[in-house]
């Protein structure tokens, strides 16, 4: 992530704070501006930035905060791309994103264009639970909200076609993963590695190999399931639970069209990548989401079939596995410095060992899915 130290002057924030309260008499009284810690991986944030303060209004001090958003120029500059740049600032420009079924993204007030390309998004601060705070119920429900939000594409919301969304997000993702392969992971012999031998079967091989074998269908029957609008990056981080039992979704850069199930599928692949509250296993967690998910649908009045949910989510949590085994097996190849990367990497293989499950259910699935 490249830093941008900016802060807005005196006149533009007002003028924020007055659309923000509604009122054109507010007046600003002490603000300040500090660039948030948190650390983004996408090379498209320019930096995040919390603007507050207080405001005098009809006799009464006020509170007030934004989230200011940098976007910057990056080397995806095609809408097909599953990073295209500038898809975030033209999702809260077009209107899109203000009124969402099952959640919501946090209200803009501005989006500004700078001279270089650059965009600042004036967002609202979506003040919710920590992460870290998460329960089983949590993650549940937000499948459930994610079921909602999905489906009722599917019903009577209509599908967005807006040229800037991402249409095929992991067959751009796989592509641009494709340098990460150099063929490592495709002899047998490569996975008697002592390091590979402790994690996997002999097996692995011939099960790498079959997947990769029949990737390019997984990608072609996640176009022929039913297709929804789909967030595409909704993990805990990405997802705020508001005091009031809303679910508010940050981060809307790779918003496009998907097929059903994709958006859980991805959800649950980023999870494996963090620890699971009490309550949550790598064996249960697939069916337990997925019937969460299954049930948000269903509220939302679609009713078809079962086997495509299941294979949009088995085939987008599968495919990660074409990037994280090929690592993995390069990681094997140098030592492990010490116990705490010892145990990084046995995290990695339980997660390739997750997902490489995942695509082999939805090789299973192909044919019940229809694809």
């Amino acid at each position: 992530m490249i830093h941008t130290e900016w802060r807005p002057s005196q006149e533009q924030a007002a003028g924020y704070v007055r659309r923000q309260l509604g009122d054109e008499a507010a007046i600003v009284g002490d603000w300040s501006c500090s660039r948030l810690g948190w650390q983004a991986s996408n090379e498209v944030t320019g930096g995040l930035y919390r603007v507050a303060g207080t405001a005098a209004l009809a006799g009464r001090t006020l509170p007030w905060s934004f989230v200011v958003k940098l976007v910057i120029p990056a080397a995806a500059d095609d809408p097909g791309h599953y990073n295209y740049w500038r898809r975030e600032a033209l999702a809260y420009q077009s209107g899109l994103l203000e009124e969402l079924p099952g959640i919501r993204a946090p209200r803009c007030y501005g989006v500004e264009e700078q001279p270089d390309g650059s965009f600042r998004l004036w967002l609202e601060e979506a003040a919710g639970l920590d992460t870290q705070e998460w329960t089983a119920t949590h993650y549940l429900n937000a499948a459930y909200r994610l079921g909602l939000f999905n489906g009722a594409y599917l019903q009577d919301w209509p599908l967005p076609d807006e040229p800037w969304l991402c249409r095929g997000w992991l067959s751009s993702w796989v592509a641009a993963s494709e340098p990460y392969d150099d063929g490592s992971a495709w002899p047998p012999d490569t996975w008697e590695h002592p390091r590979l031998r402790a994690e996997f079967p002999l097996s692995a091989a011939k099960r790498f190999a079959a997947f990769s074998r029949r990737r390019a269908e997984l990608l072609a029957g996640l176009r022929r399931i039913p297709q929804v609008f789909t967030h595409n990056d909704a993990w805990p981080p990405n997802l705020i639970w508001g005091g009031d039992g809303t679910l508010t979704a940050i981060d809307w850069a790779f918003a496009g069209i998907a097929g059903v199930g994709e958006e859980l599928g991805r959800m649950y692949g980023l999870c494996l990548h963090q620890s699971l509250p009490e309550g949550l296993d790598d064996g249960a967690f697939p069916g337990m989401l997925l019937d969460a998910y299954g049930e948000g649908l269903n509220k939302s009045g679609w009713r078809g079939p079962a086997q495509a949910v299941r294979f949009g989510f088995a085939a987008s949590a599968g495919l990660r596995c074409g990037m994280l085994v090929p690592k993995l097996v390069q990681a094997a190849r140098q030592p492990a410095p010490d116990a705490e990367a010892a145990e990084r990497f046995a995290q990695r293989c339980r997660i390739a060992r997750c997902v490489l499950e995942r695509a082999e259910e939805a090789i299973a699935l192909l044919p019940e899915a229809g694809c």
